[in-house]
């Protein structure tokens, strides 16, 4: 379940940066960026879009989304270990 929030933070941040990139105060607006720039290559409500760009500590989620994958694939690894009785 962690590499799915992961990812679906990661292809948040990447909204984010697209709008950093593209926003200017005063000259565009939050609209003209979601259709010219973020909805072609992630399609998306404006809505979602809207939620997306006002998500905060998105860094801090994305850090803790990352210590929680590692763990659980490192839980993974021990549990799934599976002892093979080929001579019984």
């Amino acid at each position: 379940m962690a590499r799915n929030r992961l990812n679906y933070l990661l292809h948040c941040k990447k909204v984010v940066d697209i709008v950093n990139q593209h926003y200017e105060e005063g000259w565009t607006t939050y609209a003209a960026v979601w259709r010219k720039y973020v909805n072609p290559i992630y399609p998306m409500s404006y809505a979602t879009f809207i939620k997306i760009i006002n998500m905060t500590g998105l860094d801090r989620q994305i850090e803790e989304a990352e210590r929680q994958a590692a763990s659980e694939h490192d839980r993974r690894l021990v549990t799934n270990r599976r002892q093979l009785s080929l001579f019984d």
